[in-house]
C-alpha cells in the first residue's frame, strides 16, 4: 500500500518495478513534449499492472507508437494526446528511479498499440483500403 496518505493513489499498493532488458505492457498515464536545444522531446508515463500492485516508466515515446497510432487512432488533438489511455508493449532497457516503484525507460524498441480506449479509435475514411460506404438512411 502506498504510505504517502496525501497522495492521489493513496489506495493503490507500489511495487518494486523491474530492473534491466524488460518488455513492458502497460497504459499510457501521461504524455508531454519537452523542448530541447535540439528540438522536442515527447514523453509518456506509462503505467504497469501486476497481481501484486502497480509499478510506473518513464521515457521517451518510441516512433514505432507514432506509426501505429497513425492507423490505430483518430488524430483530433495532436499524437500526443490521443496515445493517453492505450495500452502499449515495447522492449526497453529499465533504470532505478528515485522510488522501488518508478523506472526511467531508455532506448525503447519493438513499440506497438495494443488496445486503444472507446471513442479513440480511427474511423474508416473513404480513401482507407478496404473501406465500406456506410448505407444511407431512407
Amino acid at each position: 500500500m502506498n504510505t504517502n496518505k496525501t497522495s492521489r493513489f493513496a489506495d493503490e499498493t507500489h511495487v518494486a518495478a523491474p530492473l534491466g532488458k524488460q518488455t513492458v505492457r502497460g497504459v499510457i498515464v501521461s504524455t508531454k513534449t519537452k523542448e530541447t536545444d535540439y528540438g522536442p522531446s515527447y514523453k509518456m508515463t506509462v503505467k504497469v499492472q501486476t497481481p501484486a500492485g502497480s509499478w510506473l516508466c518513464w521515457g521517451t515515446i518510441p516512433m514505432g507508437l507514432f506509426d501505429e497510432a497513425d492507423k490505430k487512432l483518430e488524430n483530433v488533438e495532436g499524437w500526443i494526446v490521443a496515445l493517453r489511455g492505450c495500452e502499449v508493449q515495447f522492449t526497453a532497457t529499465l533504470e532505478a528511479g528515485s522510488d522501488a516503484h518508478f523506472v526511467f525507460v531508455k532506448r525503447p524498441t519493438k513499440a506497438t498499440i495494443l488496445t486503444v480506449p472507446e471513442g479513440k479509435a480511427r474511423q474508416p475514411k473513404p480513401w482507407d483500403e478496404g473501406y465500406v460506404e456506410p448505407l444511407a438512411a431512407e
